[in-house]
């Protein structure tokens, strides 16, 4: 009898001790059942890890040409049918240029780097075309966009007077092309035109600080 009664105590504890591992299981599972994996997380992305370069210009960066650092003071953002492009005024001190990039639809690696000519008055439609100097520029592109205005933009800053920053105004404008890379763009904004002649510069010769 009493290796009976000892067998019933350990059958008894061990149930008791089943029950017990059981309930501490499904307390970890919780009521729902078995908790689904914790997805890995995700490094947030913000603009201070996004790599920019001369293709999504800001005002307040820095861009170096040739050595020396120029501010970007306003922007341009032109908008012709889908096809987008920008034009970047950079300043060093005294020395302003404007950095026009993506105006090509196709291929185009190069950007153009180009100072307002104010010798250069153009007051109808321009001609197919131009001779500035020793240099003849054919007319090779034309068009119209809508364009949006953000930052200082010079003498363009009068068409956003008193307005907020992207402010959209209607832009003509005219490509003309020369042997080599001399380059120059007439743009018509409202009755007044304007002439930026340059050169086409390589992306790659060209650095990009963010500002801050």
């Amino acid at each position: 009898m009493l290796w009976i009664l000892i067998l019933v105590l350990v059958a008894v504890g061990g149930g008791a001790v089943v029950r017990v591992a059981s309930g501490a299981r499904k307390k970890e599972l919780g009521p729902g059942g078995p908790a689904p994996a914790s997805p890995l997380a995700l490094p947030a992305v913000g603009d201070n890890l996004i790599e920019r370069g001369v293709r999504d210009l800001r005002v307040q960066d820095v861009v170096t040409t040739d050595g020396r650092d120029f501010v970007v003071e306003g922007m341009l953002g032109y908008d012709e049918d889908g096809h987008r492009w920008t034009a970047a005024r950079i300043v060093d001190a005294s020395d302003i240029k404007w950095l026009v990039v993506g105006l090509e639809r196709t291929g185009g690696g190069s950007v153009r780097l180009l100072t307002q000519d104010e010798a250069t008055p153009i007051s109808g439609y321009p001609p197919e075309a131009l001779v500035i100097g020793e240099t003849r520029y054919a007319q090779t592109k034309r068009g119209t966009a809508s364009c949006t205005l953000t930052g200082e933009l010079g003498n363009l800053g009068e068409l956003k007077k008193g307005r907020p920053d992207g402010h959209v105004e209607r832009c003509r404008w005219w490509l003309y092309n020369a042997p080599g890379d001399d380059t120059l763009i007439v743009e018509q904004w409202g009755d007044d035109f304007r002439v930026l002649a340059g050169r086409k510069v390589g992306e790659g010769t060209l650095e990009m600080m963010p500002g801050s």
